[in-house]
């Protein structure tokens, strides 16, 4: 048995799954069937040979048939492609990334890891790697075509980027979409083994760590402590853990939201008289005096009647100035949902 073979329990899962017809195979598999397949449901290589004659059958690769007529889809391609690669053959890199739906990274060519022993025909179109390295919980148990799970499939990529800017926006990408959480990859990465670009893929990780809400919060917190400043309520835009590098923090009795990363775009109403504090993500951790200072003056410019000004310490002996934004009733996406979830007034 190959190496992958018993870490691969769904492969064959066709043709011994109560005795299902070539035909019913084939249509699990996009139109494909591996010979070997089609000879267990009962055709003789007679019967092959009499629909590969007949124009009905094509046979794209050695071993692999094609029981669908017209250019090869997609779909089909891949399946080729991995009933090529033999027992325990796997899609993985962009096209396994590209079926369970990462967006911007398509790659034309068919990826398909393979046992390290494995030997194979080389096949226009697709390209076969070989690795010793691929655990049960790296591919999915039940999807088809057989593939290796998001987070193996994005360390990958990144691994045979051709470039370091390549493979960092295939990382921020893939977690930027929620195709992946950071901590399945920091898994991936302490499962892959040896590879060139390790140190790379856990420097970008780790700086999308910083960019969660939930980093951006501590950070925050940790400038308004330092400065003095009154607690504000944070709400984070999105999951906690996800690194949009938003977070947003209202100062209910001053009517300020304080926006840290991305501004919405202009869709929906802003309550009356809100203002925003626009604040970009990098600012955070490289000028945190300078946060405070801009937070310090947007919150005692519009302080209510019964509430004293601020007295926190001066800042790096910087005048404080505003970087905000009056705002009446003005148009955008965003600021509404957060106001209707978190009980804005």
């Amino acid at each position: 048995m190959d190496t992958m073979d018993a870490q691969c329990p769904w492969f064959g899962m066709a043709s011994s799954a109560g005795g299902l017809s070539w035909r019913e195979i084939a249509d699990l598999q996009s139109g494909v069937i591996s010979e070997r397949d089609a000879i267990g449901t009962g055709l003789t290589r007679a019967d092959i040979r009499a629909q590969l004659a007949a124009g009905t059958w094509r046979q794209p690769a050695r071993g692999v048939l094609l029981t669908t007529a017209g250019p090869p889809t997609w779909a089909q391609r891949s399946w080729v492609a991995v009933l090529a690669g033999g027992p325990g053959a796997v899609l993985g890199g962009a096209t396994a990334a590209a079926l369970d739906g990462l967006a911007g990274h398509d790659d034309p060519v068919v990826t398909v890891l393979v046992p390290p022993e494995r030997r194979y025909a080389p096949m226009a179109g697709a390209t076969f790697r070989r690795t010793a390295r691929l655990s049960p919980a790296e591919v999915h148990g039940t999807r088809l075509p057989p593939r290796t799970v998001p987070a193996r499939s994005v360390i990958d990529m990144a691994e045979w980027s051709d470039d370091r800017d390549t493979a960092r926006a295939v990382i921020v990408d893939a977690v930027s979409q929620g195709f992946v959480t950071i901590d399945a990859l920091r898994r991936a990465l302490a499962a892959r083994g040896p590879i060139t670009r390790r140190t790379l893929i856990g420097d970008t990780v780790d700086d999308l760590t910083r960019r969660t809400p939930r980093m951006l919060e501590r950070l925050y917190r940790q400038i308004e402590i330092s400065a003095a400043l009154p607690a504000g309520r944070p709400l984070a835009a999105d999951s906690p853990e996800r690194p949009t590098g938003r977070l947003d923090v209202w100062y209910g009795s001053r009517r300020l939201l304080v926006r840290v990363g991305q501004p919405g775009s202009r869709r929906a109403a802003r309550p009356t008289g809100r203002r925003i504090l626009d604040i970009p993500t990098e600012q955070l951790w490289q000028a945190p005096r300078e946060v405070a200072a801009l937070v310090a003056a947007a919150l005692h410019d519009h302080r209510p009647h019964d509430h004293p000004p601020h007295e926190g310490p001066p800042l790096d002996g910087k005048p404080l100035h505003e970087h905000h934004e009056a705002v009446g009733e003005e148009a955008v996406e965003g600021d509404q949902g957060v106001a209707e979830r978190s009980g804005l007034p």
